[in-house]
């Protein structure tokens, strides 16, 4: 029996908070490892289709193709800011879409600001303005997450930045509403958080109401990742992951792959992004 771990993310930035949820059978060991689903299935006649990395269930064969290059389309996006080709999934992500919220709510038994959940390798979402988003978003912390070999707490600021980096292309071009990233990015270029903040910071586990603190967290965590990709370059941002996967650390990994940047250690990093941030 393996302890069977669920992410519920909320609508407007996908923010994922970890539930635990009792124990449930595995297949295996692995983080990415199919588990049997928690949740009350779609009704009878829903369709399946099954890419290259997901298996997709949704209602109508028409919208579960739909979705399915969608996914598709959003993890070439992931590899191709990571650079990760190399990266091999041990088996398919699922992906479950309900018909709408009601269904969602009812079959989960998710709260009602919830816009998805994931368990083992799968996302449950439903259909609506949301889904795209929140696809993009969660298919990257599982992506992260199996990259990484389990979820890593004292990463949490980078796998978040580059779920919300990634949710953001699924938006249309858009990272997140116009006029909240315009206030909240205002507030970030005068007051950033440190970076002691940015990697202690657990949103939605913190004991504060001071929403304003988290939206900052989420968007300096993804203004930061942008930077290190598209300033600091892709290949940079490639060989960075594998070599906090190794157990190197950040000071050690961020210096090791971006040798041109000049970084030279996490602080480095820190006071380049503030002279530049996005």
């Amino acid at each position: 029996m393996k302890t069977l771990a669920l992410a519920v993310c909320a609508a407007a930035f996908c923010a994922c908070v970890d539930v635990p949820e009792g124990s449930a059978p595995a297949s295996s060991g692995q983080t990415s490892a199919i588990v049997r689903s928690p949740f009350q299935p779609l009704d009878p006649g829903a369709s399946e289709q099954v890419s290259l990395h997901f298996k997709i269930t949704a209602y109508g064969a028409d919208n579960a193709q739909r979705i399915s290059n969608q996914a598709e389309s959003f993890y070439s996006n992931i590899m191709t800011d990571t650079n990760l080709f190399s990266f091999m999934p041990s088996g398919l992500y699922e992906i479950v879409v309900y018909a709408n919220h009601d269904e969602y709510v009812r079959k989960t038994g998710q709260p009602a600001w919830s816009g998805g959940v994931t368990y083992g390798n799968a996302i449950c979402s439903y259909s609506g303005p949301q889904l795209l988003q929140t696809v993009a978003h969660e298919m990257t912390h599982l992506v992260f997450n199996e990259f990484m070999g389990r979820p890593r707490r004292d990463l949490l600021w980078l796998n978040e930045g580059l779920a919300v980096y990634e949710q953001g292309k699924a938006a249309s071009g858009t990272r997140v509403p116009a006029d909240l990233f315009f206030r909240i990015h205002q507030q970030m270029r005068s007051q950033p958080m440190s970076m002691d903040d940015i990697q202690n910071f657990v949103p939605l586990s913190e004991k504060t109401d001071d929403n304003m603190r988290v939206s900052l967290w989420y968007a300096q965590s993804e203004s930061m990742v942008q930077f290190m990709i598209e300033r600091g370059g892709r290949i940079g941002f490639s060989q960075l992951l594998p070599a906090l996967r190794d157990g190197k650390s950040f000071d050690d990994a961020i210096g090791s792959a971006y040798v041109g940047a000049s970084w030279g250690d996490l602080a480095g990093f820190y006071r380049a992004w503030q002279a530049g941030a996005p």
